[in-house]
C-alpha cells in the first residue's frame, strides 16, 4: 500500500486506504471523498477534501522554439484552502471540469 502524507502540517487524516482505492482517477491525481491525492513518486500527498474552500479554473502556457514560436495553453485547477493554493496540472480540459464537478464548487 502507498505512503501518504499530508500537505498541510497538523491536519493528517486517519487511515486512507479505502479512500484511495475507491478515488477517482483524473490524470496522474486521484480524487477521494475524504482527500484529493497528488503522485510523488512511490508515495502520495494529500489533500483534505474538507480543507479546500475554493476550487477554480485557471491555466498554464507552455511555448517552445525559436525559429517559430508556439505557444499552448493548458487547463489547470487550483485548490485554495485558508494557508495554501495547490495547482493540479492537467492535460484535458475535461478532467479540469471532472475536478470542479467533484469538488462541488463550480466556478
Amino acid at each position: 500500500m502507498p505512503k501518504f502524507s499530508c500537505l498541510i502540517p497538523g491536519k493528517e487524516l486517519p487511515d486512507l486506504k479505502e479512500d484511495f482505492k475507491n478515488a477517482q482517477r483524473l490524470e496522474q491525481y486521484r480524487l477521494g471523498k475524504l482527500a484529493v491525492y497528488l503522485p510523488r513518486g512511490l508515495a502520495w500527498d494529500y489533500i483534505p477534501v474538507e480543507l479546500i474552500t475554493k476550487a477554480e479554473r485557471s491555466h498554464r502556457i507552455i511555448s517552445a522554439g525559436h525559429c517559430v514560436t508556439v505557444r499552448e495553453e493548458k487547463p489547470d485547477v487550483d485548490l485554495v484552502t485558508k494557508t495554501e493554493t495547490f495547482t493540479l496540472n492537467l492535460e484535458k480540459p475535461a478532467s479540469a471540469e471532472a475536478v470542479l464537478q467533484t469538488l462541488g464548487r463550480k466556478e
